[in-house]
């Protein structure tokens, strides 16, 4: 699948030791899924590759698991709107 779509992640916990914190997962931070494909090497688990977060680099570990996050839904736009615009009335932007 190579559709873009966003996610929010749920599950930043058990970092990988061979994954820097830098381009570690964060929780309720929103990501834009590249790539989504299975991995061989966990069991055929369907994993992410994130715009925000390259980890190609990190073998064995390529991808994001896909159950660390969940889908991104209008509820969460309407509510960044509605910061935004919070944020716009009191000059805070």
């Amino acid at each position: 699948m190579n559709k873009n779509f966003k996610v929010v992640c749920i599950d930043s916990n058990n970092r990988p030791n061979d994954i820097p914190t830098s381009k570690w997962l964060v929780k309720d931070d929103t990501y834009t899924v590249t790539k989504a494909e299975y991995m061989n090497q966990q069991n055929k688990m369907l994993g992410f590759e994130l715009a925000e977060l390259d980890i190609s680099k990190c073998f064995p570990y390529t991808r994001f698991a896909a159950n660390r996050f969940r889908p991104f839904t209008k509820e969460d736009e309407a509510a960044l709107v509605a910061v935004a615009e919070l944020l716009e009335e009191f000059d805070y932007v």
